[in-house]
């Protein structure tokens, strides 16, 4: 006999089990209460502490000297952004001065569900199409004006997305150059 289906998680639920983790709260209390299995909420855990794309330990290590002034610039940058070591921080820094991008935690989240919701309309559509090219759907004029209203749309929608991340990248780019000094040069 296979085992029932586990319920995926939405977004908002593996926050809040992330938050709750951090909290203190156990893994099996938070399987049982979010109807999922203990692996997957310790795959949110290591997630959250480490996330997919940071460096692991097969990363080198470096060793900085920096002055008194640094280090209290760095500490505001670690309160600013959240980041719980200065190892974090420095990776940051280092990733937005070669023009990675480096979201505040909120706008990471909000960016990650808008994506998340183009992309299921992108299939809706795409299947709504895939339907109507084969027969399995009459679509009325008025649905087709919908759809293709919003294939006209999307277009904008992504010149919107993407103004936001050339914001980010200039952003990242001048808080590089305020905490680097590379302005006083």
């Amino acid at each position: 006999m296979t085992p029932p289906r586990q319920k995926r998680l939405r977004h908002e639920q593996r926050s809040e089990i992330l938050r709750r983790l951090k909290a203190g709260e156990g893994v099996s209390r938070l399987a049982r209460e979010f109807g999922t299995s203990q692996p997957a909420i310790s795959q949110i855990k290591a997630r959250g502490v480490r996330p997919a794309k940071a460096t692991t330990s097969a990363g080198a290590a470096i060793a900085v000297r920096v002055s008194p002034v640094e280090i209290e610039a760095l500490s505001r940058f670690k309160a600013r952004y959240g980041f719980e070591s200065n190892s974090d921080a420095m990776r940051s820094l280092l990733r937005m001065a070669v023009g990675l991008l480096e979201f505040e935690q909120p706008d990471g989240d909000e960016i990650e569900a808008v994506a998340t919701e183009l992309h299921k309309i992108g299939v809706n559509v795409n299947q709504i199409a895939l339907a109507a090219n084969r027969g399995r759907t009459d679509l009325v004029q008025q649905q087709w004006s919908a759809i293709d209203d919003l294939r006209r749309s999307l277009p904008e929608i992504r010149s919107h997305l993407k103004a936001v991340v050339d914001e980010q990248r200039r952003r990242g780019t001048r808080l590089y150059e305020k905490y680097a000094g590379v302005g006083d040069v």
